[in-house]
């Protein structure tokens, strides 16, 4: 009788967490996968390469020169990304949380390649980049935009 008074307490508190409330510790288990391994520390790569395609970047380079330009918007990402770092790990995070348990994601977070889930996560590789650029594109054209304003700045400044 105990049993099912308990069972039944635990299924009517559960009922009134939040999605969001139940999902917390595979988010928090994400999250620790992706700062532990370094996961979203591609951020600068990408940007760099974006930036590097834009006309500002060209009318920059046609100023200072390439190396210099690359170098100045360089510059300001490094010190633009804090303001992105976050968002763009959160972003991540929460794909991650959405394809992996949180034993999994414990898992990876400790053990990396070494994880019996590592094959999994290199699966599904594919899946969650298509998301993370659907999803962060946006943090992207900024990050990259605040970087160039920066960088056309210094540059008029010389």
């Amino acid at each position: 009788m105990h049993v099912l008074l308990r069972a039944g307490l635990l299924a009517a508190c559960l009922s009134t967490l939040s999605p969001m409330a139940l999902a917390a510790p595979t988010q928090k288990e994400a999250m620790t996968l992706v700062q532990r391994q370094h996961l979203g520390s591609n951020l600068k790569t990408i940007a760099l390469a974006a930036a590097q395609k834009t006309e500002t970047f060209a009318m920059l380079a046609s100023k200072v020169g390439a190396p210099k330009a690359k170098t100045l918007v360089s510059k300001e990402l490094d010190s633009q990304a804090r303001k992105f770092e976050g968002k763009w790990n959160r972003n991540l995070a929460d794909i991650y949380a959405q394809h992996f348990t949180s034993e999994e994601l414990a898992s990876l977070a400790a053990q990396g390649p070494k994880s019996k889930y590592a094959d999994k996560m290199a699966g599904k590789q594919p899946e969650i980049g298509g998301e993370m650029r659907r999803r962060s594109t946006p943090i992207l054209i900024s990050y990259v935009a605040a970087a160039m304003d920066g960088a056309l700045s210094r540059a008029s400044k010389q």
